[in-house]
């Protein structure tokens, strides 16, 4: 039911979608569920050693700042992928709603 949620959400068009936790979500489906758990999981669950969504958002010096920066630069451990502002912020505002 959530992947179908997910993939409904991913139709829609952009400004329908264009912020918030739900657009969030459904680019988390699309681009982080490879390596992340991103739906909502224990605080402590982790794929492979990579940390869940909660689990980042579980931290105490998590914030939007911070999120925001860590989401522009490039990692060895993520993949080199553009985000829009828009994006950023949607998958910031998702990750943060987790706690």
């Amino acid at each position: 039911m959530k992947r179908l949620i997910a993939l409904l959400l991913a139709l829609l068009p952009l400004p329908a979608a264009a912020q918030g936790p739900g657009y969030g979500a459904a680019l988390a489906q699309r681009w982080c569920m490879a390596c992340h758990i991103v739906e909502p999981a224990p605080k402590t669950a982790s794929a492979n050693g990579i940390p869940s969504f909660s689990a980042i958002a579980a931290k105490p010096t998590t914030n939007a700042e911070q999120l925001k920066a860590y989401l522009s630069t490039g990692h060895t451990r993520m993949p080199d992928f553009s985000l829009s502002n828009r994006e950023r912020q949607a998958l910031v505002d998702y990750i943060l709603s987790l706690r």
